[in-house]
């Protein structure tokens, strides 16, 4: 467990997994200056450690978060967007959405590379109704999982999307009862965390960049990202230990 807790956050530090719990329950979670720079201490830590696999992030209480907080609506519009925290880095990070994820935290959301909701959750982007463009990735990551007819549908009415509406539109990838959603990321976090580090991160780099590249270089960026793998002692290991499960014989580095 990690020592001297940020106000906004709870964070348990384990094993290669970092937990993060947005903690302003009463508040819905919305997202305070504190709060902003809260998270960005703590990403910008780990991106300085070689030992995160796994970062799960989910909200205390029955929000996951309820956007930027008025309070600080005001003051946000004269903050740069690169003073925004950068939530996705070498690791792979799991969003449980256990209840409503509005505004900024839906973007927040979605910079996550997996995303799984509560059947009790619900989805809005409503910055429109102010005149704002959703503008922490929002707009471009919104799209890219659900495509443009569906982001511009969400984004310019500012409509509330129940959670099967965004597992059909590509939001999130599962749904779950409420009372499983905790279990269910458990697996998912210790499937991911077991891999050989960072297979992950090579991976969803492939995921994320591959459909805008020509099938040749989409192909060329996996090939780089098994050429470093393959420099691992871990992999082969496991390679030889798969090829022995069938039958066959080992490897030999």
């Amino acid at each position: 467990m990690s020592t001297g807790q940020p106000s906004t956050l709870l964070v348990t530090d384990r094993d290669g997994r970092v937990d993060i719990v947005l903690n302003r329950p009463d508040q819905r979670n919305s997202l305070s200056f504190e709060a902003w720079d809260d998270l960005d201490t703590v990403t910008s830590g780990l991106e300085l450690r070689d030992d995160v696999r796994v970062v799960t992030l989910t909200g205390a209480g029955s929000a996951f978060c309820a956007g930027v907080a008025f309070e600080a609506i005001g003051k946000s519009l004269e903050v740069e967007r690169g003073s925004y925290p950068a939530f996705i880095r070498r690791w792979a990070t799991v969003a449980a959405i256990n209840g409503p994820v509005i505004g900024a935290g839906l973007e927040m959301a979605l910079a996550c590379d997996i995303r799984i909701a509560s059947d009790r959750a619900v989805f809005a982007m409503p910055q429109m109704r102010m005149g704002i463009v959703p503008d922490v990735g929002g707009t471009s990551r919104l799209a890219r999982a659900t495509g443009e007819a569906f982001a511009k549908d969400m984004i310019l009415t500012s409509r509330i999307v129940d959670a099967q509406e965004a597992l059909r539109s590509g939001i999130v990838s599962r749904v779950v009862p409420h009372d499983r959603l905790a279990g269910e990321v458990e697996e998912i976090a210790g499937a991911i965390g077991s891999l050989p580090w960072p297979s992950a991160y090579f991976a969803t780099v492939a995921i994320d960049c591959g459909p805008r590249l020509d099938p040749r270089r989409a192909a060329d960026l996996e090939a780089i990202a098994d050429q470093v793998m393959l420099r691992q002692d871990e992999v082969w290991v496991r390679i030889s230990e798969f090829m022995e499960s069938k039958g066959l014989r080992g490897l030999q580095r």
